[in-house]
């Protein structure tokens, strides 16, 4: 799932770059390049039509960078999760049911009393 969401997210990455480096600003940007006055590329139709593919390109952009981190985030976390839980089973027996050590005020119950 992730792998699929990363490649759709790299093909909006570079749709939206194309999408930006379309659009005449200024200097003409490279729609001039390509004869600014055809309807796809030049004209005022191109320029909505480039504005509005841009504001949706963005969009699916940050939406898809929030979602693959999240689910990365989630991903490494059910991992240690898992790898936790693989120690813990590789422990022996004994190991996990160790008695805890006495406390201080126990120890001086059970030990003799020292004579001076």
């Amino acid at each position: 799932m992730i792998t699929f969401l990363t490649i759709i997210f790299v093909l909006v990455c570079g749709i939206l770059m194309l999408a930006i480096l379309l659009q005449s600003g200024k200097g003409g940007g490279l729609s001039g390049t390509f004869g600014g006055t055809s309807e796809f590329v030049g004209g005022r139709s191109a320029a909505t039509f480039l504005t509005k593919a841009t504001t949706t390109l963005a969009a699916t952009f940050m939406i898809m960078a929030i979602v693959l981190s999240t689910l990365a985030t989630r991903a490494r976390h059910i991992e240690e999760q898992t790898e936790v839980q693989q120690r813990m089973q590789e422990l022996p027996a004994a190991a996990q049911q160790m008695t805890p050590l006495p406390t201080q005020g126990e120890q001086n119950e059970s030990a003799p009393a020292e004579t001076p």
